[in-house]
């Protein structure tokens, strides 16, 4: 968890870079629409590129939400609705778009898209939860769904037509998504409390199913190649599973 948010930290804060030193009299028609209510929040927003969209909604007190975009057509768009919630989203490239959405105290939401039609949404209610993601290549498609509290979600799409649907219901469950190559895709279902889920996609058309019903349940899948099913049911309490498909 913590390797996947340093990187997205780290290409956040070269992607701010990279606007930074940017011409800024090639930029044209970018908007930020910025709407503050409550105490001591904080936003800021950089867009370089043609044609850029930003919307920053805080309600609540001590708020932090960032914007940085360069391309043309992204659209970022954060929502936050109580205290102490971080909300970071990043874009470089054209026609991307994340729409992250806070209903709680101290969640955060960190989110980086690199190159072209990548979508992310993020629905976080409750509070102490985490969501770092990465996309980078061309028509990723990432839900992260989170409601309760103290959970984290991981998620890195890199590639062409990547899709990762994760949902968290219930309180300190952890899931890690990784997926490098073409068109694989991992659904993830979390019903319970300290569930953890570790999915790994390397290759083309792999798909990844998990559900966890209850509390303290553990699975891990790794898939190399191409067309491999994994679905895995969990109900009941401290199961375990384990597959791995394909070689290195």
């Amino acid at each position: 968890m913590k390797t996947l948010a340093n990187t997205v930290k780290t290409l956040t804060a070269s992607i701010a870079l990279v606007i930074a030193s940017s011409s800024v009299y090639a930029d044209s028609n970018d908007e930020v629409l910025i709407d503050q209510e409550g105490d001591l929040n904080s936003a800021f927003a950089v867009q370089t590129g043609d044609r850029n969209f930003g919307d920053i909604d805080q309600n609540g007190d001590q708020n932090t939400a960032g914007i940085m975009q360069s391309g043309e057509d992204n659209v970022i768009l954060l929502e936050q609705n109580g205290d102490n919630n971080v909300a970071i989203s990043s874009q470089a490239g054209a026609d991307n778009l994340t729409e992250t959405t806070q209903n709680g105290d101290f969640n955060q939401a960190v989110t980086a898209q690199v190159g072209e039609d990548n979508y992310t949404l993020v629905t976080q209610d409750g509070s102490f939860n985490s969501v770092n993601s990465l996309q980078s290549g061309t028509e990723n498609t990432l839900d992260i769904d989170q409601d309760g509290d103290g959970n984290y979600a991981d998620a890195v799409q890199l590639g062409e037509r990547q899709d990762a649907d994760i949902n968290q219901q219930g309180d300190g469950n952890g899931s890690i998504t990784f997926q490098e190559g073409e068109a694989n895709y991992t659904e993830l279902n979390q019903l319970g409390d300290n569930n953890f889920s570790f999915a790994s996609q390397h290759g083309t058309e792999n798909l990844a199913l998990i559900d966890q019903t209850g509390d303290g349940n553990m699975t891990g899948i790794c898939q190399f190649g191409e067309d491999h099913v994994a679905d895995v049911n969990q109900t009941g309490d401290g199961n375990m599973a384990s597959v791995i498909q394909g070689s290195f």
